[in-house]
Parts: C-alpha cells; sequence; structure tokens
C-alpha cells in the first residue's frame, strides 16, 4: 500500500508539472493550415523530468507516448481532427520506489496504475481547429470532474492530463509563420488556460526550402488544483521555458518540437508549502 500510495503521488506530480508545457496559442497568421480528408499524422513523443521536493525527495522519470491524428472533416474555416493516445510507456523512481509502465506490456503492468492510463488509451477524441490559427476551437469545454472512484483514486489526476493535452496536442501539431517575418524577426502571444498564463516570444531563426526554425522562449506561472482521496493538493509553479519548432512553410504541419523548461514552485498539502523544482526536457517527432 505504501509503495502505491508513492506511486500515485509521484505520478500527481509528473502530470501537475507536465501540464505546465502543455497550452498553446497562435497569432494572426499567412495563409492556412493545409491538410485533406482522411489524412493521419503520428505523433512519437519523449519526456524526461528531474524534480526536488523537500526533504531531499527526489523524483525522475522517462516517459514515451504515441499519439495518431486523422482529418476527420473539412470546412471552409476548420479541421475536425481525431486524436488517439496509442502507446505510452512511463518509468518512474521517487524515493527508492520504481513505477513502471508499458501499454504494450499490460501483463507487467500494476493493476491501479494501469487502469489510469488505459481509461485513455485507444479512444478518439475529435477536436476542431481554425485553419488560419490552428486554434482549438470547441463549443463546449469539457469540465474536469472530482474524483469519485474510490477503487481508482488516481482517476482524477487522469482526467486532468487527458484535458490540459488533447487540445493542446492536436493544435501543436501547427505552427504557421504570421505574415510580412522575415529571418530574424521576433512576435509574441500570450495564452490564459484554466489556472496558467502563458507568454511566448517566437523568433524566425532560419528558412530553407519549404521549411523554417522558429526558436522559441515562453514563461509561466499557474496553480494547478486536485482531490486526492479527499486531500487537496495545490501546485503553484513558475516556468521558464526554451525550446525550437521545425515547421512546413507551405503546410504549416510541424515536423518537430523540442523545449527544454525549468519550474520552479511549491506544493501546498494540509496547509503546509512544500518546495519543488524540476527540469524537463521534450522531443517530438510529427510523421
Amino acid at each position: 500500500m505504501k509503495k502505491i500510495a508513492i506511486a500515485r503521488f509521484g505520478l500527481f506530480i509528473c502530470i501537475v508539472i507536465l501540464a505546465q508545457s502543455n497550452s498553446t496559442a497562435q497569432t494572426s497568421l499567412t495563409g492556412k493550415i493545409k491538410l485533406t480528408t482522411g489524412q493521419k499524422i503520428v505523433i512519437e513523443s519523449s519526456i524526461s523530468l528531474e524534480a526536488s521536493l523537500s526533504m531531499g525527495m527526489e523524483l525522475s522519470s522517462n516517459s514515451t507516448t504515441e499519439n495518431s491524428l486523422e482529418v476527420k472533416t473539412i470546412t471552409n474555416k476548420n479541421y475536425t481532427i481525431s486524436n488517439t493516445l496509442t502507446k505510452v510507456k512511463v518509468n518512474m523512481d521517487m524515493m527508492g520506489q520504481a513505477t513502471n509502465y508499458d501499454s504494450e506490456k499490460k501483463e507487467d503492468n500494476n493493476a491501479d496504475i494501469a487502469k489510469t492510463f488505459e481509461e485513455k488509451l485507444n479512444k478518439p477524441v475529435d477536436i476542431i481547429i481554425d485553419n488560419i490559427t490552428g486554434e482549438a476551437i470547441n463549443d463546449k469545454k469539457k469540465e474536469m470532474k472530482e474524483d469519485t472512484d474510490d477503487g481508482n483514486p488516481m482517476q482524477g489526476m487522469a482526467a486532468m492530463f487527458s484535458e490540459n493535452s488533447d487540445d493542446a496536442i492536436v493544435s501543436g501539431a501547427f505552427e504557421l509563420i504570421p505574415a510580412g517575418k522575415i529571418i530574424g524577426d521576433n512576435w509574441a502571444d500570450t495564452v490564459i488556460a484554466k489556472e496558467m498564463k502563458t507568454i511566448r516570444t517566437y523568433t524566425l531563426k532560419s528558412v530553407t526550402e519549404n521549411e523554417a526554425v522558429i526558436q522559441i522562449s515562453a514563461i509561466s506561472n499557474g496553480t494547478n488544483k486536485i482531490d486526492m482521496q479527499g486531500m487537496e493538493m495545490e501546485f503553484k509553479s513558475d516556468t521558464k521555458t526554451s525550446g525550437e519548432i521545425i515547421t512546413n512553410i507551405n503546410t504549416g504541419q510541424v515536423k518537430k518540437r523540442t523545449t527544454q523548461s525549468d519550474i520552479t514552485g511549491s506544493i501546498q498539502l494540509m496547509g503546509q508549502d512544500m518546495p519543488v523544482s524540476a527540469k524537463t526536457n521534450t522531443t517530438s517527432i510529427y510523421k
């Protein structure tokens, strides 16, 4: 039971830290995203995390995911694109306790941990995006439900993770460059999502044939809350991110994204603040 409790807490930390970089925003752009009905994009992502908590607690994790996007419908103004999480692999260590999950090796997975991920696996979620901005424009935003499944108190964590990621995963597959920008020019955007505000600055680094390289830096601050078995946890954070995007200037489709983030903040539990610092590295390849 102690091992499961540590695993749950560790996964909570992973999820709220990784959620810091999942919001997206676009500015006024030139041209349109160009897709065809039935077109598919496979996204392979890898994320590493090293975190330090209070009292000498250390957390490290490495995870890989695979998502499949498919263009379902096209109108003059938008695309409906389904996002399906098809593979997940997580290796996490917290306080000497290892937690592993592999969606392709179900027989080796802990049932409690597996249920968290498998409620999300292979279940398409349709996202509508504007074909000029790439921004998700779903009419109805799902609200994160409180955890009501006593048999699986991690359900709320998975719900928070999916709510932060479905729109971001689809929107993140596209990046266009504002009209009139030349190499060396900058532009910026701001997004406020739930309890998080992110300010991003972009720089057009280079253009070669139909590909552009964009440098990105971002500052985020926000608060995540979740109830876990009657205990409310609050994570306040400040995040600095740098990275690079390679995008097709003709279609708006991203080829590769890489980011590095430094996160500082605190987790409040039962009226006490526990300092947290973390570093993450993320690489996403789009095929």
